[in-house]
């Protein structure tokens, strides 16, 4: 056999004769499989997005009796009276919705510092083998159902608040708050901790080879570079905090009163609506005052999470 077989003619040929050959079975199955594919995909994210303007379009429209009908909604949010069972009924929500913000201010206040500190400490100062103890420990506290964390709270610090402070109950903000503080605490240093890590060695190290210490270094150079994901963690354990209903229904008391004091009883805008909506009849005055609470509760839950995001924005735009 020659040695020059096949021919760069014949070879030339053979290949023009393939391209006009029909493709194989095997080639058309698998662009039909990435065709379905694709098509599946589409439909999941259409269905997300669906469901994400249908549920906040669902809620106003629940609510549209509630806010425009009798005194409207200023009445409705500085009123302090919720008695469905009096005559007229009565629908004020200016207990609930202070009550929401003092335990999720005293739950930022408390696990925020704390939060940090612990992702400063896991991923900057503590050695591997810590480390790799903290990150568990955190993703099992974060697992952690509310109602365990809630029964908790209910037979040890509600109980030292009546044995120790001598109140008829330790039911009160306070003790959700603390509860609360212990839940959020996961989200906050996992999140923090990540945004510690992403700052870049180089600088680390060219700050330590200056002969700084470890804590100017944290101060002058961790913190402002991972400012952007700080922010985050806040945002995100004021999301945890803002929708937590269990634990704080179990801790808070579930009180119609005012509060005056941290120490008092009070009933948070989801406890408010996990309370009261089982009983309340559909398109009653109840139950359109409920989904108008809910209404408030997204407003108020959307609004701080744009005004943390456009603050993070701009740090990233002044970083950059």
């Amino acid at each position: 056999m020659p040695a020059s077989w096949p021919s760069p003619s014949l070879h030339a040929g053979l290949t023009v004769l393939k391209g006009l050959l029909p493709r194989s079975p095997d080639l058309s199955r698998s662009a039909l499989s990435e065709e379905m594919a694709r098509l599946g995909f589409m439909a999941i994210l259409l269905t997300g997005l669906g469901l994400l303007f249908f549920i906040p379009l669902f809620t106003a429209r629940e609510a549209y009796p509630a806010i425009f009908s009798g005194d409207g909604l200023w009445a409705f949010l500085i009123s302090n009276t919720w008695e469905p069972l009096s005559n007229p009924p009565k629908y004020g929500i200016l207990h609930a919705w202070l009550s929401t913000l003092i335990i999720t201010g005293l739950s930022l206040a408390f696990a925020v510092p704390v939060g940090f500190g612990i992702g400063i400490f896991s991923m900057e100062i503590a050695p591997p083998a810590i480390r790799t103890i903290l990150q568990p420990c955190m993703e099992l506290l974060a697992g952690i159902p509310s109602v365990v964390y809630g029964f908790f709270g209910y037979v040890t610090v509600v109980f030292w608040f009546e044995a120790h402070w001598g109140m008829p109950t330790g039911e009160s903000l306070l003790a959700a708050a603390l509860i609360l503080s212990v839940m959020i605490l996961p989200f906050i240093a996992s999140t923090s901790g990540e945004a510690f890590r992403a700052v870049p060695h180089d600088l680390k190290e060219a700050a330590l080879a200056l002969g700084v210490t470890r804590w100017h270094m944290v101060r002058r150079i961790v913190l402002p570079k991972a400012a952007s994901g700080m922010f985050a963690a806040v945002a995100l354990g004021l999301a945890r905090a803002l929708g937590e209903t269990l634990a704080v229904l179990i801790l808070a008391g579930n009180s119609v009163a005012v509060p005056h004091s941290v120490l008092d009883r009070g009933q948070p805008l989801t406890a408010l609506i996990a309370t009261e909506l089982g009983e309340a009849g559909v398109d009653s005055p109840k139950y359109h005052a409920l989904f108008a609470a809910a209404l408030v509760l997204m407003v108020v839950v959307i609004s701080i999470n744009t005004l943390v995001w456009t603050l993070k924005r701009r740090i990233i735009q002044h970083e950059v």
